[in-house]
C-alpha cells in the first residue's frame, strides 16, 4: 500500500521540512490517591529557568544526541542546556498524542477555533521518522473530520473527539520502521446526543493505564439557568457516566503515563474578574462550579452558594489559557525531572495579542502527581509579528524522553530536548 504524504514522498516531506525550517527560521477516578493542593493564589511565573546540568557531558559525540539531528529553529532561544528543533508543517494542529512506536498523532481541524486558529487540514494524521534524522514525515491516517480535536492511544486504538461523538480506530503500534502506516477506519462509540450541547466542539479525550476512557463537554452557561459541562467516563456502548461536573471549557485532557492519574485544564470566564484558570486531578463525585461559582467560596454573583465547591489543585493567571499538557517521563535533569509541562495558549484579549503564550513547568508531587510548587517558565519567545512560535496548542513526551509540542497558529510541530539526550540505537 501507497503512504500518503501531503508532501508527496517521504523523501521529498523531509527536505521541504527542512528547508523551510531553513529559509523561515534563520485516577482518573482518583479515589486511591490523596490530593495535595497547592497555594492559592498559585505563585506568580518567575523570571528566567534554572540552570540545569544538561550540558556536563561535552565529550559525547554530537550524532549521538538528539540535538545532533533535526532543523534547528535558529530565532528561538532554547532553556539552558536543551535544543529547539522544527518537526513538520500542519495546518492548525491543535492535538497530538504518541503511540507507543513513538508515531505521533496530530488533529488539524478545518474549523475555525474560537481563539482564532484556522487553515486546518480536516484530518489525522501521523507524523513519522523511521530514519530518524529528526524530522517528521506526514501521512494521512483519517481524511475528513472538519472537527476533530481530542486525541487517545491505547488498547490497539486511537480515540477521538468530534463535535457529536467520540470515535475510534484499530492502530497497529508494533509498525516497524519503513513499513507503511496503515488508514484508520473510524466507528462511533455512540455517545449520547447530550455530548454535543453546549454550544463548544472542542472536546478532550484521555485513556488511563488501567483502560479508562475518560471525555470532556464544555458549556457556555449562565448562572441558575444551566448547569456547565462535565468531565465523563466513556462505556463500552457509548454510555456517559459523569465524574466531575461545573466545567465552562475542560478542552485538553490527559492521563499520567504511569499512575492511574487523570488531570483537566479548565478554562476560566474571560474578561470575568475573579475568574482563573483551573488545573485539576479528576475524581469522582466532585463539581468545580461553573456557571456560578469562579472557585472554592468565591461567586460569580451575590448569594451563590460555594462553599462545596471542589477546589482545584493548581490556578493560571486569567487569559494565560491553558491548554494540552503532560508529565516528564522521569529522564530530564532536575528540576524539570517528572514536572509537569503545560502549553499556555495566551491572551486573545492582550495588546500585543497573546500575552502569556508559552511552555510552562512546574514539579509535582511522587503520590498524586499534582503540582507543588508555582508555575516557572520553560521556553518563551511565542507571539504575533513575524516569531517564529505563536501560540502552543499543545504539548506531549515521547517514549524517547523529548517534549513535543504544537502550535497552532504557526502550523507546525516542535520538539525540545536536552543536549545529552542520546538516540536509542
Amino acid at each position: 500500500m501507497k503512504v500518503m504524504s501531503r508532501f508527496g514522498s517521504a523523501g521529498v516531506g523531509r527536505v521541504s521540512a527542512l528547508a523551510l525550517a531553513v529559509s523561515t527560521l534563520g485516577a482518573c477516578s482518583g479515589n486511591s490517591l490523596v490530593t495535595t493542593i497547592a497555594p492559592e493564589p498559585a505563585p506568580p511565573i518567575e523570571a528566567g529557568v534554572p540552570t540545569v546540568d544538561a550540558d556536563s557531558s561535552e565529550t559525547m559525540p554530537l550524532s549521538e544526541t538528539f540535538c545532533g539531528r533535526g532543523a534547528d529553529v535558529l530565532s528561538v532561544t532554547p532553556p539552558p542546556g536543551f535544543c529547539v528543533k522544527h518537526y513538520a508543517q500542519v495546518g492548525e494542529p491543535r492535538a497530538i498524542a504518541f503511540s507507543e512506536n513513538g508515531d505521533l498523532f496530530v488533529a488539524s481541524p478545518s474549523r475555525p477555533t474560537a481563539g482564532g486558529a484556522s487553515g486546518g487540514e480536516g484530518a489525522i494524521v501521523v507524523l513519522t521518522d523511521d530514519d530518524r534524522d529528526g524530522i517528521g514525515e506526514e501521512h494521512m491516517f483519517i481524511p475528513g473530520v472538519e472537527d476533530v480535536h481530542g486525541l487517545a492511544v491505547g488498547g490497539g486504538f486511537l480515540y477521538y473527539t468530534t463535535a457529536t461523538s467520540v470515535w475510534r480506530t484499530p492502530y497497529v503500534t508494533t509498525r516497524k520502521r519503513g513499513e507503511p502506516v496503515m488508514p484508520g477506519n473510524p466507528v462511533s462509540l455512540g455517545l449520547p446526543t447530550k455530548f454535543a450541547s453546549g454550544g463548544r466542539w472542542t472536546h478532550g479525550v484521555a485513556r488511563s493505564q488501567a483502560g479508562q476512557l475518560i471525555a470532556s463537554r464544555g458549556e457556555y452557561g449562565v448562572c441558575k439557568a444551566s448547569q456547565g459541562g462535565e468531565i465523563s467516563s466513556v462505556g463500552p456502548a457509548g454510555a456517559l457516566t459523569t465524574l466531575a461536573s461545573g466545567f465552562r471549557n475542560p478542552m485538553y485532557l490527559n492521563c499520567h503515563y504511569k499512575d492511574e492519574v487523570c488531570a483537566a485544564m479548565e478554562l476560566g470566564d474571560d474578561l470575568h474578574t475573579g475568574a482563573r484558570e483551573k488545573m485539576l486531578i479528576v475524581r469522582p463525585n466532585t463539581n468545580y462550579g461553573f456557571p456560578c461559582c469562579y472557585t472554592k467560596s468565591f461567586s460569580e454573583m451575590s448569594g451563590a452558594a460555594c462553599d462545596d465547591i471542589t477546589k482545584e489543585e493548581a490556578s493560571f493567571n486569567l487569559e494565560d489559557t491553558p491548554f494540552g499538557f503532560d508529565w516528564e517521563h522521569g529522564t530530564w535533569p532536575a528540576p524539570f525531572k517528572d514536572a509537569l509541562f503545560v502549553a499556555q495558549h495566551g491572551s486573545a484579549y492582550s495588546s500585543p495579542q497573546w500575552r502569556g503564550a508559552m511552555i510552562v513547568y512546574a514539579p509535582t508531587s511522587a503520590a498524586t502527581r499534582a503540582p507543588v510548587q508555582g508555575w516557572q517558565p520553560f521556553l518563551q519567545g511565542f507571539g504575533p509579528g513575524g516569531s517564529v512560535l505563536e501560540r502552543p496548542s499543545d504539548v506531549k513526551f515521547s517514549p524517547d524522553g523529548r517534549l513535543f509540542f504544537a502550535d497552532d497558529h504557526s502550523g507546525r510541530v516542535f520538539w525540545v530536548a536536552p543536549k545529552t539526550l542520546t538516540v536509542p540505537n
